[in-house]
């Protein structure tokens, strides 16, 4: 099965092409970049099981409810964004492609979800997002698979490779170095090298913390 982060292709779409439009004048980048991704992948790997996966209407309120500032930083969504993501979905509807998009819950959340679930029915899941949180998934059948990176599919030495820990580590190697990107502070004074050896040496944050 082939779980596709929709909105992050969106999002990628919308400020990798510019000055696109249709003859009414509504933006079309977003929607055009996000066809042209996904009818690449179906067309290099033929999957037989897709599905798409949209941030849901008021995404980011779960998550707020845990950390206030949870991306805080960030300014609201374009007014020519909004209408491309519907586009993107009546596309998906006419196109024969399942999707979800679960109200008050981010893409990455529903794709977790997801891939924990199709561990048990399907033989090999691809999770096709360039989001670095969904490394704590991959496992002997969970894969991530970069399209913008000559479809990279990375597995659990790639994960090793890419970032210096394990996957099961990703959740305590993030705790320590934050996400700037989400508005989520690190443990100051560590970045990705001091944090992969503390991990490398005491396995956990826990352990770290007792020793």
């Amino acid at each position: 099965i082939y779980i596709i982060d929709a909105s992050g292709y969106i999002y990628r779409a919308y400020h990798a092409i510019t000055n696109m439009t249709n003859t009414s004048g509504q933006s079309t980048n977003a929607l055009f970049g996000f066809v042209r991704s996904l009818t690449k992948l179906i067309k290099d790997f033929n999957p037989k099981n897709v599905i798409c996966i949209f941030d849901g209407p008021d995404s980011t309120k779960k998550r707020k409810e845990i950390y206030q500032e949870y991306k805080s930083h960030r300014v609201a969504m374009p007014e020519d964004l909004r209408h491309q993501i519907q586009w993107a979905q009546d596309y998906c509807t006419l196109a024969g492609i399942p999707f979800l998009a679960v109200p008050e819950v981010e893409a990455d959340d529903t794709i977790g979800s997801i891939a924990k679930w199709a561990e048990d029915d399907f033989d090999a899941v691809f999770l096709c997002t360039t989001d670095k949180d969904m490394a704590q998934l991959v496992n002997d059948k969970v894969r991530l698979l970069n399209t913008y990176k000559d479809n990279l599919v990375i597995d659990p030495t790639g994960v090793v490779e890419q970032y210096g820990v394990r996957p099961d580590q990703i959740l305590d190697y993030l705790a320590l170095t934050g996400d700037a990107s989400d508005n989520i502070p690190g443990v100051t004074g560590f970045g990705a090298k001091t944090a992969a050896s503390l991990l490398n040496e005491f396995d956990t944050l826990d352990n770290a913390l007792i020793n």
